[in-house]
């Protein structure tokens, strides 16, 4: 009987001290690596901005039965203000720019001496595009005005006008950081005709522009 308990009680130690071993080398379970995933760019929101550039206008003076169509080419710099909604990758909006035109150009009609320019204009314009993250393409379009300036180079007597109009363009613009931004854009404006000093005037014009902006 005492031999059976002996027995007994050893068994169960020895089982004991096996587990305990167990127990003892076992490892903790390995978690599994977290994957992070990074954010998608937000183009909502308010921004303020500067573009310079490079604008061919196109004229087209008719007086006295004759015509001329010099072209008033020159570089432009100006200042522009916006708000973006974004649904998903569509991103939509309203923007408005002025500009000042260095530009002017001597010609003459029916005999007649003049000189031209547009110092200065502007457009309000929808904006709609898709973006991949940081980078947004889009297209553009709306109202353009611009102020045309005929003299006549014989009397000194000039006179200037504001011609009204319509824009559409398209342009790609990238984050730079999480508030900057910069862009590339192409306008085409075609702009009403009017009298302006005894010339008939009417322009159109292509521009070519870069610009950055600051996203609140």
């Amino acid at each position: 009987m005492k031999f059976l308990l002996f027995g007994t009680a050893m068994l169960a130690a020895t089982t004991l001290s096996a587990r305990a071993a167990d127990m003892a080398v076992a490892e903790p379970p390995t978690e599994a690596p977290i994957t992070e995933v990074s954010g998608i760019y937000d183009w909502n929101g308010f921004y303020v901005g500067g573009n310079v550039g490079y604008g061919w206008t196109d004229g087209d003076f008719s007086a006295g039965g004759a015509s001329s169509d010099p072209s008033l080419d020159g570089w432009l710099a100006g200042l522009h203000a916006g708000y973006n909604y974004q649904s998903g990758n569509w991103v939509g909006g309203v923007e408005a720019d002025i500009k000042h035109d260095f530009n002017d150009q001597r010609f003459g009609v029916a005999g007649t001496p003049y000189e031209a320019q547009t110092e200065w204009g502007g457009s309000v314009r929808a904006r709609a595009g898709y973006a991949f993250d940081r980078t947004l393409l889009y297209a553009t379009g709306g109202w353009a005005f611009t102020n045309a300036e005929v003299t006549n180079r014989t009397t000194g007597d000039d006179d200037s006008k504001t011609l009204h109009g319509w824009t559409i363009g398209a342009g790609v613009e990238h984050a730079i950081t999480d508030n900057m931004t910069g862009r590339l854009e192409y306008r085409y404006t075609d702009y009403q005709d009017k009298r302006i000093n005894g010339v008939k005037t009417d322009l159109d014009s292509n521009a070519v522009m870069m610009g950055v902006s600051w996203k609140f």
